[in-house]
């Protein structure tokens, strides 16, 4: 009874719980960053310190919209190259990744392809915005 729902509750922890998860902890530790430059923020203007505009101008964690689009790409290449790989084995029938290398496969590869697309939009819309920043950091 148990070995045939093992699959099925594999299969919901993977899709449903585990993204749940991934999701709130950046998210809580987006709102702790937040909450910390905040707090310093306020204690700053309680004391009469001047207070530097570059503090709210970096809420990203101090990358450019490049750096970020590189990283998508890095990503997207990574898990498509994983994911090509898994059904590449599970084709092929090396070891034991008959149907296993399909479940792990597919879902990477449409990641992996998620992000290429993603940064090769992102290239396109976000230029304005990586010009102005490669023009901030010349100066």
């Amino acid at each position: 009874m148990l070995e045939d729902l093992a699959p099925f509750i594999m299969g919901i922890c993977i899709c449903v719980v585990m993204p749940v998860l991934i999701v709130w902890l950046v998210t809580k530790a987006k709102t702790q960053r937040t909450e910390k430059k905040m707090e310093v923020l306020v204690k700053a203007i309680e004391n009469g310190t001047e207070i530097d505009p570059d503090i709210l101008v970096d809420i990203n964690g101090g990358k450019n919209v490049k750096t970020k689009l590189v990283e998508k790409l890095g990503a997207g290449v990574m898990t498509t190259l994983m994911g090509l790989t898994f059904i590449v084995l599970a084709a092929l029938h090396v070891m034991s990744f008959s149907a296993w290398g399909y479940y792990a496969g597919v879902p990477l590869l449409a990641v992996g392809v998620g992000n290429i697309v993603s940064f090769l939009f992102g290239i396109r819309f976000l230029d304005p915005e990586i010009k102005a920043d490669e023009k901030k950091l010349e100066k």
